[in-house]
Order: C-alpha cells, then structure tokens, then sequence
C-alpha cells in the first residue's frame, strides 16, 4: 500500500482533454502538474503527517489552481471522486488480510 501511495503521490492524473473554457491548456497542464505535487505529494507524503487520500483530497481541493481552468478542474475533481487512484487499494488489503489470516491462525 506504502508503494501504490508513492506512485500515486509523484504520477498525477493527467489532464487528457481539456474543457471548453480552458483558455491555456498548456499553462492549465503545468499548473496541474505543480499543484499536484506540491498538494498531493505533499499531504500523502508529508513524514510527519500523512493523510490518507480522502483527507488530503479534500485539503487539496482547497488549493489554489493557478492557470487550470474551472471546467477542468471540475474534470478532474469528478475522476478524483470517483476514487479511480485507489479504488483497488480496500480489495487489495482485504485480500491480504484473508491471506495472512489463512496462514497464521492455527486452529487445531
């Protein structure tokens, strides 16, 4: 889980098609980028106080967004909501709880 949050924290969701309002798709591309980084790599990074990824996407919707327009980043809230970065991530614990459990409990 530690891995899958790193990979998270450092590859942002890119912005693939930007909305009609979006004046600088460059600019809007860049800021994404930056604001990723500095928002969500930083909470789900931070060592002294992770977040999990609801909290620190809700702090991260706080942010500033510089040049990202508001139709993309309603885009991208929307895909973020939907909780496709980490959606696997219950399944996976669960499945390795179910098989931790299957081979260090014994029951006689």
């Amino acid at each position: 889980l530690n891995h899958h949050c790193w990979i998270v924290a450092v590859e942002e969701l890119k912005i693939l098609m930007h909305s009609s309002d979006c004046q600088d798709p460059t600019g809007c591309s860049e800021d994404w980028h930056a604001i990723w980084w500095n928002g969500m790599g930083w909470f789900l990074l931070n060592g002294r106080n992770p977040q999990p990824y609801g909290d620190a996407l809700k702090r991260f919707k706080e942010l500033s967004f510089g040049r990202v327009s508001e139709g993309c980043k309603k885009l991208m809230f929307k895909i973020l909501d939907e909780g496709a970065l980490f959606r696997h991530t219950e399944h996976f614990a669960s499945e390795a709880c179910r098989f931790l459990v299957e081979k260090l409990v014994f029951e006689p």
